[in-house]
């Protein structure tokens, strides 16, 4: 009889469990809307100089483990692929002007900087970052 009843106990919450999981409704999420003129897309976008002249195109964004960015990655020069390297450069040296339709992003770095500074190849090896005089660590 005991027997009989633990039977009847499993399967009754068997069959209820179910049951009672699909009244439970999903958790729900926030929506927010961003307007283009709050927010702009960086990826592919074109770097200019300090003078104003295109060298190059934002191509990734290197983050912490925050979600903070670090450095920006930027293929300098080649054409169709051809000829051109990737520096990432600390996230301090890039400019943003997200009004200014020609000059979004500027990377206050000179051009023998940019060529000093050794190639980015691996986005799964230790990144070298560039970074400004301004910025660089200091040794104790």
């Amino acid at each position: 009889m005991q027997r009989s009843a633990l039977v009847f106990g499993v399967a009754v919450a068997l069959v209820v469990s179910p049951v009672a999981q699909a009244d439970e409704s999903p958790p729900t999420s926030a929506v927010q809307s961003v307007a283009p003129e709050a927010a702009e897309a960086i990826l592919g976008q074109r770097v200019d100089d300090q003078e104003g002249k295109d060298i190059g195109r934002l191509v990734d964004v290197l983050v912490d483990e925050n979600g903070q960015p670090l450095a920006a990655v930027i293929d300098f020069g080649g054409f169709m692929g051809v000829g051109n390297r990737k520096v990432a450069v600390h996230w301090s040296a890039l400019h943003f002007n997200p009004g200014d339709e020609k000059h979004k992003i500027t990377l206050e770095m000179t051009p023998d900087q940019i060529k000093a500074a050794p190639e980015f190849r691996n986005p799964n090896k230790a990144a070298p970052v560039v970074t400004p005089a301004d910025t660089a660590p200091t040794q104790p």
